[in-house]
């Protein structure tokens, strides 16, 4: 697969990224939950549908923006390339906006009474979104792997990363959600809380596989725009707020003191913006 350009990507790509991978964590969650007991946590699968559709609406907006001109994105859509990250990232946020659709509406007519339980069709969307939705929070790991920057090519954890991240803030995500709308059941927090504790430990793990893929790649210029992360000009985005304060923390608080709704609530607040951080910080290394 040949190299993209180097690009230089603005802070909207790095919202677009957080987005479709807290997008895609949450409906994956969704499914997931539904697939183990649709009834006891009905809840979660409720929250999860709804919040990766809102979650996903600005995502198309900001790749239009980015790109300048409307048709550009409509190119991309109309020649699919299974050799392109971008052609395939393209596909993918459409695959998955169609499902997500169909899983919210479908919720929504649940909720509204319309109709009764629609739980094999909604649970068919549900897996064909997940396969989309785990797909579109990955891809942008391997997107900036086949581009021409050093600390990105050498980083050969950076889709489990990415992954693990989507992962992690649409469980804190769903979890926010479920006690601002008070209805949520012991074992729908429970599960929510054990799949947050579990993404955190694969976030920090990847984080540690890319910092020592990177180290032990090689490459000077890799070698030299990682010490911008850890040591230098970023060390403080990366160190206190990516890991320290996004992930070590609110792991800590996950295992320690799980049957608190406050400090389950300030966990969860802490993911979303230590989510944020490890994207925007390796993204902004990268192009320097």
């Amino acid at each position: 697969m040949a190299l993209l350009q180097s690009p230089h990507w603005p802070f909207l790509i790095d919202v677009y990224f957080f987005l479709g991978g807290l997008a895609g964590g949450a409906f994956v969650i969704a499914t997931v939950a539904a697939l183990l007991d649709a009834e006891r946590f009905r809840d979660v699968t409720r929250v999860g549908y709804y919040l990766a559709l809102v979650a996903l609406i600005p995502c198309p907006i900001i790749l239009i923006v980015d790109l300048g001109v409307p048709t550009r994105f409509m190119n991309m859509m109309f020649r699919f390339n299974p050799t392109s990250p971008m052609s395939m990232g393209a596909w993918a946020l459409l695959g998955f906006s169609a499902c997500a659709f169909l899983a919210a509406l479908m919720t929504l007519l649940e909720d509204a009474g319309k109709v009764g339980r629609l739980g094999r069709p909604k649970l068919l969307v549900g897996l064909v979104g997940a396969f989309f939705g785990f797909f579109l929070a990955a891809y942008p790991g391997v997107l900036l792997g086949a581009t021409a920057r050093p600390l990105w090519i050498e980083g050969h954890a950076l889709g489990a990363l990415f992954l693990a991240v989507g992962a992690s803030t649409g469980a804190a995500a769903i979890a926010l959600l479920l006690m601002l709308v008070g209805r949520r059941s012991a074992a729908g927090m429970g599960a929510v809380r054990t799949v947050l504790v579990l993404a955190l430990i694969v976030q920090l793990l990847s984080v540690v596989a890319f910092v020592v893929s990177v180290q032990m790649s090689g490459s000077v210029a890799a070698a030299r725009a990682l010490a911008t992360l850890t040591s230098g000009q970023f060390k403080l985005t990366f160190w206190l707020g990516a890991i320290l304060v996004g992930c070590v923390l609110p792991l800590l608080i996950g295992v320690v003191a799980r049957r608190s709704v406050g400090l389950t609530a300030l966990a969860s607040l802490l993911v979303l913006v230590g989510g944020f951080l490890v994207k925007f910080v390796i993204m902004a290394a990268g192009q320097v």
